[in-house]
């Protein structure tokens, strides 16, 4: 019986030993070794509700992936009301890495104009 049962508690180790090395070789094997700057984009418009908490939930996701450096978060306005843009402004001037910018200045963000 005691046999059985340590046979078995080692045979569960070296199962989880075995998925344990081949996730992290996958991991390591899938993921790039350049990072690469992009940018996530969030529209906005008179009915969009809660652009605030979407664009920090983003970031504190952004953040946990390790890719702070690498990301912006470029809030879209085409039309929010003035109390949404000043929350989102606000925010903006809190964290690095979030962005407002208007539709008709996305041209000249994305060319470094602004």
């Amino acid at each position: 019986m005691l046999d059985t049962l340590s046979g078995l508690i080692f045979m569960m180790l070296v199962l989880i030993g075995t998925v344990a090395i081949c996730y992290y070789i996958m991991l390591k094997l899938l993921l790039p070794k350049r990072k690469h700057d992009y940018y996530v984009f969030i529209p906005c418009n008179r009915s969009s509700q809660k652009v605030r908490e979407y664009a920090c939930e983003m970031r504190v996701k952004l953040n946990f992936m390790g890719d702070e450096k690498n990301s912006k978060i470029v809030v879209l306005d085409s039309g929010m009301s003035d109390n949404e843009r000043e929350n989102v402004q606000a925010v903006c001037k809190e964290s690095n890495g979030i962005y407002l910018v208007d539709k008709k200045y996305l041209k000249d963000y994305l060319d470094g104009r602004i």
